[in-house]
């Protein structure tokens, strides 16, 4: 499976501290053709910071509700724990979480 920038997947999360796991929304950042990616949290709750970006036309992205990309909370995650692709972000998002994940990188 070959992932792109910009495209929204939910993806299961296991609990570290206890059974069980969550299913959630990410942001493809990189995919490197291996068995991992690089992704951003998606999040339907702002948490006030400078790096959370919202996602303007979440609808066309595939989810369900408003929500904010998470950039400077970077994770790796494996593809065998995606559970589907929801879609892709659309042109003007994409600049914004591009130009901020690179000013993040920076920093």
């Amino acid at each position: 499976m070959i992932l792109q920038f910009g495209e929204v997947v939910l993806i299961r999360i296991q609990f570290h501290q206890t059974t069980g796991a969550k299913v959630r929304p990410a942001l493809v950042l990189l995919d490197t053709r291996d068995d991992d990616f690089v992704a951003a949290p998606i999040t339907s709750q702002l948490k006030h910071s400078n790096y959370d970006l919202a996602i303007k036309d979440w609808r066309a992205a595939g989810l369900n509700v408003a929500s904010f990309a998470r950039v400077h909370k970077l994770t790796v995650l494996a593809k065998a724990d995606i559970v589907r692709s929801l879609g892709l972000e659309s042109r003007r998002d994409f600049r914004s979480v591009a130009s901020m994940t690179w000013a993040v990188a920076w920093c």
